[in-house]
């Protein structure tokens, strides 16, 4: 009652079954933030500032840096800093200082979840950034699902960084 419209989106609308909840999403994120030896590197749907938002608040209970890696997921971040939505989280570090911290203590966020080839994941795993890389023993989270047809671009990424020991 007193609603006068509900507009939601979703890839994955003709799915069965339901979601997990951003709050489970989040607890799984910090675990493995936690537990990661090396570096962690997550890569999800730049607009999805919830998801950000988690990714940032296990990097700092991990104490661990946030380097953010993609035109469109910084331009996102600045508008969600903008409207409040990331008030009390500290700046994100630029892709200039990931090679000076220690593997240990960096998340980096990148563009690049659906296999996109301009996207920071894709050159990452290339080895064709001009600032970011990453090593055997580093992690990498595909957190977001896979848009339909979007497959084997994803996968292709997926074996790249798997053939370069790559969890």
């Amino acid at each position: 009652e007193g609603v006068l419209a509900l507009i939601a989106d979703s890839t994955n609308i003709l799915r069965e079954g339901e979601s997990y909840g951003e709050a489970d999403v989040a607890k799984v994120l910090n675990e493995i933030v936690h537990n990661a030896p090396a570096r962690v590197a997550v890569t999800t749907f730049a607009s999805n500032v919830a998801r950000i938002k988690a990714v940032a608040h296990a990097a700092l209970s991990a104490g661990r840096e946030v380097v953010v890696v993609g035109r469109a997921m910084e331009r996102a971040i600045d508008v969600a800093r903008e409207c409040g939505y990331l008030d009390g989280i500290p700046d994100f570090r630029s892709p200039e200082t990931y090679g000076y911290l220690p593997r240990n203590k960096v998340v980096a966020l990148l563009t690049g979840s659906q296999g996109e080839t301009r996207a920071a994941l894709w050159r990452i795993a290339e080895d064709d950034h001009p600032e970011i890389g990453l090593s055997p023993g580093d992690k990498v989270i595909f957190s977001s699902r896979t848009i339909p047809g979007n497959e084997r671009a994803v996968g292709r990424i997926q074996n790249t960084l798997a053939g370069q020991n790559i969890e």
